[in-house]
């Protein structure tokens, strides 16, 4: 499979997404996975692929959104962590739910143990969220998913 490195350094947001956008067209994919993929992807790019862009996000959402959410679950003291696979949106973190998981943690953690912890999660129920999507067993209604098993 070809790489592309496509930089976002001096490039305003719209910019960078319509260079990825005119490298992925020519893949004609049915889907996009992004994984550490840590920018906010503009609506107009969002838009060619509804429903069709999955995300980890390495929280238990819709609990921790947007950047460091181990160092937020450990400021507020949580006893669990976890990753959440869903559809991208115009709404940061906020699109259907697709797969979530969870691990216990204790109050000894810091949020860098918390962050280790969760690596493995965060791989698993990407791996299962992309299995259930491209096995056609989720459906989107509205902001929710019915994920079949």
């Amino acid at each position: 499979m070809p790489f592309h490195l496509v930089s976002h350094e001096g490039k305003d947001r719209d910019a960078h997404a319509l260079e990825m956008r005119n490298i992925i067209s020519d893949y004609q994919p049915d889907f996009l996975v992004l994984a550490k993929y840590m920018r906010v992807l503009p609506p107009s790019f969002v838009a060619g692929y509804r429903n069709r862009i999955i995300n980890i996000h390495h929280s238990f959402l819709p609990a921790f959104i947007g950047a460091n959410p181990y160092r937020q679950a450990f400021d507020r003291g949580v006893k669990i962590i976890g990753a959440t696979a869903h559809f991208v949106t115009d709404n940061l973190d906020e699109g259907p739910i697709i797969c979530q998981d969870v691990v216990h943690i204790s109050h000894r953690m810091t949020s860098n143990l918390m962050a280790k912890a969760g690596s493995d999660v965060e791989k698993i129920v990407l791996a299962q969220a992309v299995t259930h999507v491209v096995e056609d067993r989720v459906f989107v209604s509205g902001n929710k998913t019915v994920v079949f098993d």
